[in-house]
This record gives C-alpha cells, sequence and structure tokens, in this order.
C-alpha cells in the first residue's frame, strides 16, 4: 500500500508571513504618524473615495464643456449656415432674374427659391429644426408713361398720353434665427437687391440704358411659409421682343414705377445715365413712387415685357391695330391689293389669336375685302399679330375714285377695340396732262415775290422778292416765306447758275441755264414745290435739282443737256406723272427719291445715260411708264423700304441690270422689263421681301440671269421669261 504524501495547500503572501514579522510591519509603518502622547494609532485606507471624487470631477468638466459650446459655439455655427444658405439663395435669386429675361424673349422657363435652411445635427448638441422662408407676390401697383409719341404706325396709339400699368413685386423672406439682421430679396420687374432693415445690397436696374428703356411687368399669386425648396413657372404673357422709336411732345417723357427700394439707390444706380434728366420720389403707405424724366428732344427705343409667376400662359389682350402695309395705294381697275394688319397688346406686343375683321366687306365704291387665309370677312391674327387681308378693285370706274375700308379688331367677349382704315386710290387708264399754270397765283402781280400767307395771292403781308445773284447768277430767296414766280414773270434764263429758294416754291414758269457750269436749283427747303408742266433745262451746266417736303412735277420736262445729274429729293410724296426726265450725258445720274412717302410716276418718261434711281419709302407706281438706260455698266434701280411697286404696263430697258427691291407687292400686269446687254452686272433682279410678284402677260429679259424673288407668291401667268439658261424663281408658291 502506497504511502501518500499531505496534499499541498497555497497561501498568499501575506499568509505566508510569521506573526512576529506581520508585527514588526505594522510597527514600522505606524511609526510616521504618533499622537501627541507618543504612542501610535492606526489611518483609514481614501484610494477608493479619491477615484469617485475623480471620476465625478471629470464628468462636470465634460458637461460644463458641452454647455459651453452649446451656448457660444453652436449658435456660430447656425449663423454660419444661415449664412451659406443666404449666399446660395442670392444665387437662385439670380437664376430667377435670368429666367424674367428670357420670359421678356417669349421663353418659358422654371425657377426655384431653397426657402428654409436645414441646420446640421450635431452629437451631443442641440440645433433648431428646419427652418422656414416665406415666398409672395405683392399687391398691384401702378406704373405710367407720359409724352411719349411713337414714329410709325404705332404712332396712333404712342401719342403723347399716358399709358398705365399693372404690376407687382416678388419677394422672398427668410426666417432666420441666428444672423443679426434677416434679409428680404426682391425683385421689381425692372431692379432686383437684397432689403436689409436700413440698407440695401446687390442692386441692379434695367429701367433705363442710354436711349433703351425697357419696363417689366410681374404678375402672380404666389404666398406662401415653406422650409421646402419651391419649384414655379416663369411665363411670358407679354414678350417685348421689339423695341418701338419714341420722341417727346416738346414736354419730357416721364417714366414712374412703384418701388420699395430707396432714393439713394435709385439716384446711385442712375447718375451714369445721360438722358436722365431729373429724378423724383414719393414716399407712399405700400409702396414708394420713382419718377424718372428723360432729356427731352431725343429719341428713345421703349421695350414693354408683362411676366407671369407661377401663372398659367394667359392670352394677352388686344389695346390696338395698326397698317403694316396696303394703306394709300394705287390700284388698277380689276386689281387685287393686298393689306397687312398686325395687333398689338398695352406693352405694344403682338397679339396671336386675336379676331380681326373687315367692315364692311363690300365697299362704297364696290370693292370687296376678304381675309386671305378664309376667303371671308373675318379671321385671327398669326404667331406675330398679324393678318392679311385682300382688296379687289371693281373693273368699271370713272376718272379717279378714292375707296376706304376698316379692319377691326374685337377683344375675347366680341367688342371692338380698336379700327385702322385703309384708303386705295382707283385709276382707269392714264392721266391726263396736266395743265401748264395749274397753280398759278389767283392774283399776278407782275413780278416775283413772297406769299407769306400761302394763300397764292398776292395780298397782305405779301412782298416782292428781287434777283440777288451777281454776275451771270439768278437768285430769288424768299428766305423763310414761300416763294411764288408767276407767269407773267416769263422764262428764267441765266449763263450762270439759277435758284429759286424759299420756305416752299410756286414756279410756273420755265427755266434755263446756258453756262457750261451752271447749276439749276429749286429750293422748297421744309415747304411744298410745285412746278407743273414747267421746262427745267441745263443747256450744258451742271446739276438740275429740285427739293423740298413735297414735289409736284406732273407733266414738267426736265432735260440735263450735258455733264451733270438729275436729283429730285423729297421727305414727302413726288409726283411725276407724266413727266419727261432726261440725263444725256454719258454716266450721269438721275435720282428720283422720296426718304418718307410715296412716288408717283405714271406714264412718265425717265431716260438716263448712267444709273436711274426711283425710290419711294412708301411705295412707287410707274403705271404706264417708260424707264430706260442706255450704259451697260450702270443700273437700273425700282426701290421702296415699306411699300410696294406698281409696274402694271411698264417698258424697263437698260443696257446694264435692272433691278427692282419692294418690301411689299409687287404688279407686273403686261410689263416688258428687259436688260439687253451681256456685261456681268446685267441682270435682271425682281425682290418682295414681304409679299408677292404677280401679274398676267409680263415678259421679262435678260443677256445674263434673271432672279425673282417673293415671300408668299410668285404669279405670272401667260409670262415670257427668258435669261441665259433658266431664270431662278424662288418662293413658296410659283404659278408661271
Amino acid at each position: 500500500m502506497s504511502q501518500h504524501s499531505p496534499p499541498k495547500r497555497y497561501l498568499s503572501p501575506l499568509r505566508r508571513v510569521s506573526p512576529e514579522s506581520l508585527a514588526g510591519l505594522v510597527r514600522g509603518r505606524s511609526n510616521s504618524r504618533r499622537d501627541t502622547t507618543g504612542g501610535t494609532r492606526l489611518r483609514g485606507d481614501s484610494r477608493g473615495t479619491s477615484a469617485i471624487l475623480g471620476t465625478m470631477l471629470a464628468f462636470a468638466l465634460v458637461v460644463s464643456l458641452i454647455a459651453m459650446v452649446q451656448v457660444s459655439a453652436v449658435p456660430a455655427w447656425n449663423k454660419q449656415t444661415e449664412f451659406e444658405h443666404l449666399t446660395a439663395v442670392e444665387s437662385d435669386f439670380a437664376a430667377f432674374d435670368e429666367s424674367v429675361s428670357k420670359a421678356t424673349d417669349g421663353r418659358q422657363t422654371r425657377a426655384t427659391i431653397d426657402a428654409g435652411v436645414n441646420y446640421p445635427t450635431r452629437a451631443l448638441f442641440v440645433s433648431p429644426g428646419s427652418g422656414s422662408g416665406s415666398l409672395k407676390t405683392t399687391d398691384s401697383a401702378t406704373a405710367s408713361i407720359s409724352n411719349a409719341v411713337a414714329t410709325g404706325e404705332t404712332g396712333t396709339y404712342w401719342d403723347g398720353s399716358e399709358h398705365t400699368f399693372d404690376t407687382q413685386q416678388f419677394r422672398y423672406h427668410p426666417d432666420y434665427r441666428y444672423l443679426d439682421s434677416e434679409p428680404a430679396l426682391v425683385h421689381e420687374g425692372s431692379a432686383q437687391y437684397t432689403a436689409y432693415a436700413s440698407s440695401e445690397v446687390g442692386a441692379t436696374q434695367s429701367l433705363i440704358d442710354g436711349q433703351k428703356v425697357s419696363l417689366v411687368f410681374l404678375e402672380g399669386d404666389i404666398d406662401t411659409a415653406t422650409s421646402e425648396a419651391r419649384t414655379f413657372s416663369v411665363t411670358p404673357v407679354s414678350a417685348g421682343t421689339d423695341y418701338i422709336t419714341v420722341t417727346d411732345t416738346g414736354t419730357p417723357i416721364t417714366i414712374s414705377v412703384p418701388t420699395r427700394l430707396s432714393e439713394d439707390t435709385w439716384r446711385s444706380m442712375l447718375a451714369d445715365e445721360p438722358n436722365v434728366r431729373s429724378i423724383s420720389y414719393a414716399d407712399g403707405t405700400d409702396y414708394n413712387t420713382l419718377t424718372v424724366e428723360l432729356e427731352p428732344g431725343k429719341t428713345y427705343d421703349l421695350r414693354l415685357s408683362r411676366v407671369g409667376i407661377d401663372v398659367p400662359g394667359s392670352q394677352s389682350q388686344p389695346a390696338y391695330i395698326v397698317d403694316v402695309e396696303g394703306d394709300n395705294a394705287v390700284v388698277p381697275p380689276g386689281a387685287t391689293h393686298r393689306v397687312v394688319v398686325e395687333v398689338r397688346d398695352a406693352q405694344n406686343n403682338p397679339v396671336s389669336n386675336a379676331v380681326v375683321k373687315a367692315s364692311p366687306g363690300l365697299t362704297a365704291e364696290s370693292g370687296r375685302v376678304e381675309a386671305r387665309d378664309t376667303g371671308a370677312i373675318s379671321t385671327t391674327t398669326d404667331a406675330d399679330g398679324r393678318a392679311t387681308f385682300t382688296y379687289a378693285a371693281t373693273s368699271s370706274l370713272d376718272g379717279v375714285v378714292t375707296d376706304q375700308f376698316d379692319i377691326v379688331v374685337e377683344d375675347s367677349s366680341g367688342t371692338n377695340v380698336d379700327r385702322v382704315t385703309f384708303d386705295v386710290h382707283l385709276r382707269e387708264g392714264g392721266i391726263t396732262d396736266p395743265i401748264r399754270g395749274l397753280v398759278a397765283a389767283v392774283d399776278d402781280p407782275g413780278f416775283v415775290y413772297a406769299d407769306v400767307n400761302g394763300n397764292g395771292e398776292f395780298d397782305g403781308a405779301d412782298y416782292r422778292v428781287y434777283d440777288t445773284g451777281s454776275g451771270d447768277d439768278v437768285v430769288y430767296d424768299a428766305g423763310s416765306d414761300r416763294l411764288v414766280v408767276p407767269p407773267s414773270v416769263g422764262p428764267i434764263v441765266a449763263d450762270g447758275d439759277i435758284t429759286l429758294e424759299g420756305d416752299g416754291v410756286s414756279l410756273h414758269v420755265d427755266a434755263v441755264t446756258t453756262g457750261s457750269n451752271s447749276d439749276l436749283t429749286v429750293d422748297g427747303n421744309s415747304g411744298t414745290v410745285e412746278a407743273v408742266g414747267v421746262a427745267l433745262t441745263a443747256v450744258k451746266g451742271d446739276d438740275i435739282e429740285v427739293t423740298g417736303d413735297e414735289i409736284d412735277l406732273s407733266g414738267a420736262s426736265i432735260n440735263q443737256g450735258d455733264k451733270g445729274d438729275v436729283i429730285v429729293s423729297a421727305d414727302g410724296d413726288i409726283d411725276i406723272d407724266n413727266a419727261g426726265i432726261t440725263a444725256i450725258e454719258s454716266n450721269q445720274e438721275i435720282s428720283i427719291e422720296s426718304t418718307d412717302g410715296f412716288v408717283s410716276a405714271r406714264s412718265a418718261d425717265i431716260s438716263g445715260n448712267g444709273d436711274v434711281t426711283i425710290a419711294g419709302e412708301d411705295g412707287v407706281d410707274l403705271m404706264g411708264a417708260a424707264v430706260s438706260g442706255v450704259k451697260d455698266n450702270r443700273g437700273l434701280h425700282v426701290e421702296s423700304a415699306t411699300g410696294g411697286v406698281n409696274l402694271n404696263g411698264v417698258v424697263i430697258l437698260g443696257d446694264g441690270g435692272v433691278e427692282i427691291d419692294a418690301e411689299a407687292d409687287i404688279y407686273v400686269v403686261g410689263a416688258n422689263i428687259a436688260s439687253s446687254k451681256g456685261s456681268n452686272n446685267a441682270n435682271v433682279v425682281i425682290t418682295s421681301d414681304s409679299g408677292m410678284v404677280s401679274g398676267r402677260q409680263p415678259a421679262i429679259s435678260a443677256k445674263r440671269d434673271i432672279t425673282i424673288t417673293a415671300a408668299t407668291r410668285i404669279y405670272l401667268p401667260d409670262s415670257s421669261i427668258e435669261d441665259r439658261d433658266s431664270p431662278e424663281l424662288n418662293a413658296p408658291i410659283v404659278e408661271v
């Protein structure tokens, strides 16, 4: 039987110390603290208590630090967040301003404003919930324009009277909690800015820019507060794609707009505008009113637009109608004449889908008016606000007849809003040769005189005008009065210059220059020149020149026999019916030009050895006329910038090129148009920029090329058109 050792017992180090050693250890540690009696006492162990207090102290420190950050740093961080949001929303507002600009050009867009600020979530710290912002279109206020007179066809509406317009403002106001001052972002149509309690920053304006005046009227129905980003449409209600030219009535043009932008800021923005004559500012309850007065005596380009904010695109209502083409036209019997109207709204912009009617459809002279696209008396305007009507003249006429008809525009309720009247002049055959002296003075005193009151009689304050020319020159000058040369004076013949001048001239005698360098001048300045049936001749001299506001040379004979030009120039109408105008010398020009009127040259005979130009801003009538040029490096030109050209029965024969260019219709019934030489410029070019080239049985020929271009139609039945290869005919509809 094996013998086992007793099991080992493991003792802690303290258990293995003997009692004597332990007592000595205790005695040694307690020697450091003795009481006053010299004895010893034991001290309790406080290490556990110190650890708890340290932990509590550290926790209190952390809590204090968090509180300090919450009180001081978190508001600063949130203020920075609001500032960054303001910067971003100002960029949104700039994009909104760009959308407004696009809408004024007719483009619909969308814009977004991030209305509310989102404060970031931070561990251990407290941040507020998302902030909100308010978006609002304000109540309507009134803008106005006074004393503006438009040039051209819009002058019937823009006649100097006051025009008023409703407009609103668009405002964004954020609800910030930390920024010291809460701004408002404002768009007033023609100005935008950021407004604080006592100042504005970033203000810009588009109201006045040199001689351009642009007003943008806002309309909408937004009134909301949200913490989300808000997207809305920006719609062109009336797109101001065109400027109109305006001037003042003698009283300066004034423009008034409602505003909340301060007077100082407006004055600062307009300080460098040279055409701003004065600024006034009136405080109001809801709006203030800025009034700008423009420098008088200048022309300005005026553009008006209306922009909708989060509203459906609405039909702009008609305000007025204008004639674009076809008024005061000369129409032969049985012919069809085209007229074009345009309907515009209060902002002067085209109105599409407006109802327009011929009233009445059958005129007093039995001409019939109907819409070209419907064949009825009524139609609607196209995308450009225009509508085309045709006037069919009666084929039976007795002499010269003036006919008249109206085109009216209706609003959406069927009420007539406005009308435009067209006059047409119906003429049968040629014009009877006028009688010399048709405008002779009623009372002929036997000498040249100044007709102060313009009644054609020598009476009252009228006075004799003496020849003040020196040497071989003859000069009769009535200054600011009308010059009358009555029949009793007899022909005026001079070896030097002949000058007849006044504020208007009535000439009833022939005038002849015989000198080699002599000019013959009839100058009516701003008055009319009447020289019916007279002869103006330069035997071997220089220019023959007739100028005035309007000129009547019907039946006259103008003959340049040597080295000068023939120039007939007027601002208004020129009448040379049945006249004979000749320039014999090589390369000398014949120029007949009305810068703002109509040229009538029916049955006239115009022959040159250089360039021949006949230009009438409102139209040219060459019915039955003969126009020729016998120099192959020169051209024949017939032009009308805004009207049409009547070439019915004309004979145009040029050795050089023939160019006929009109904005409106060109009629060539029975016309004979030819370029007979083969030089490089000897082409025949006929162009109607917005109308048609029309007429039965024309004969058109060229040694080189023929090009006929029309915006709507080429209608030349039974025609003969011949060039060196094949003519070029350009139009949507070609009937030849």
